[in-house]
């Protein structure tokens, strides 16, 4: 009877022995371990300079600090000629306000003469370097020679370029070329003969070209020239009065 009863409760409460924890329905996966990239050489970053492109350092300086550009030593600088000026050559003078003839290649020799702006002349010696300046000695064949500077560096005074013939204000000579140079709306007379009571030839305008063929003649206070014009014209005309010059050589 008592057998029966410890069957009857065995088999209500189940076994005595401990019972298993439920298994896994799967096997455990492992993780890869991710490697961490080991960091790259550092390129440093290009710098940009505030200063524009041309720039130039001056000596001693640079625009990347640590860079150091040498100084450069500075130098005498040496005239030079001014261009087309040649012993034996025409040139003009062109300083504006005229120049100064000096007996020597010197700012202190002693004066010569004096060249108006615009003076034609003709160099005779020269270069010459003296006192910062480049001396030339011209001739204007008229009785004015000496040394003349042919600049100061800046402006020029003295040019081989002499540009086209012009007329100059000096009294005609026999041979000359001339220029008629009557005022605006002014005419030239030509006459068959010498003085105001010589027949009209022709009358010609203002910059007119004339070869002088002969002369002078002075009559009623004036001086006339026979004068031939390219076209074979030739008759007699005054060179100017006390205001005015009529006729202007050509250089």
């Amino acid at each position: 009877m008592v057998l029966a009863g410890f069957l009857l409760l065995t088999l209500a409460c189940g076994s005595f022995a401990p019972r298993p924890g439920a298994l896994p329905t799967s096997a455990p996966t492992a993780t890869a371990l991710t490697a961490t990239p080991l960091p790259t050489a550092f390129t440093p970053t290009p710098r940009v300079s505030s200063q524009a492109a041309d720039v130039t350092p001056t000596a001693g300086t640079s625009l990347d600090p640590g860079v150091l550009v040498p100084a450069t030593p500075e130098s005498t600088p040496t005239p030079t000629p001014a261009g087309n000026l040649a012993v034996g050559r025409a040139a003009r003078i062109v300083a504006r306000s005229g120049i100064n003839i000096r007996q020597e290649p010197s700012r202190t020799a002693g004066r010569a003469g004096f060249f108006a702006s615009g003076a034609l002349v003709e160099v005779a010696d020269g270069p010459v370097y003296a006192d910062d300046l480049t001396w030339w000695q011209v001739d204007d064949q008229h009785g004015k020679k000496g040394w003349v500077a042919g600049g100061d560096g800046t402006d020029l005074w003295l040019s081989g370029d002499i540009g086209k013939p012009r007329p100059v204000n000096r009294p005609v000579r026999l041979g000359d070329t001339v220029t008629v140079s009557v005022s605006p709306g002014k005419v030239l007379t030509v006459r068959f003969e010498p003085g105001k009571k010589g027949f009209v030839a022709r009358r010609l305008q203002a910059a007119t070209r004339l070869s002088i063929v002969d002369g002078p003649v002075t009559l009623n206070g004036l001086r006339w020239w026979k004068v031939l014009r390219e076209d074979g014209l030739s008759g007699w005309a005054a060179e100017g009065d006390t205001e005015r010059r009529w006729l202007s050589p050509m250089e």
